[in-house]
């Protein structure tokens, strides 16, 4: 348990500086008149928050993330869940530090 947790928090960590550098991009892109969108991921995406940023979605996980750590235990469903929704995020910031760089 405790190494499924601490690979977590790593996602976690590594997350945090993608999501706070593409926020504020973001944020300027928004200032310029573009980025003019209501939300990042559909509701169809596993996150219950819904945002314009990468931050909140990140702190959705976290919270499900912390709490797996108070309960010190966790069910399959949710553990799929948060998986998933590092890979998303993963992939996403991936993919919109890769499109910025083309343009």
């Amino acid at each position: 348990m405790d190494t499924l947790l601490e690979q977590l928090d790593e996602n976690l960590k590594e997350l945090y500086r993608k999501a706070l550098d593409a926020d504020a991009l973001l944020e300027d892109l928004q200032q310029q008149g573009q980025a003019n969108y209501q939300a990042i991921f559909s509701k169809a995406s596993g996150f219950n928050v819904q945002s314009n940023r990468f931050m909140p979605y990140l702190a959705e996980t976290a919270e499900q993330i912390a709490a797996i750590r108070q309960s010190q235990q966790f069910n399959t469903a949710t553990l799929q869940r948060v998986v998933k929704q590092l890979q998303t995020l993963h992939k996403t910031l991936a993919e919109f530090r890769a499109a910025l760089k083309v343009t």
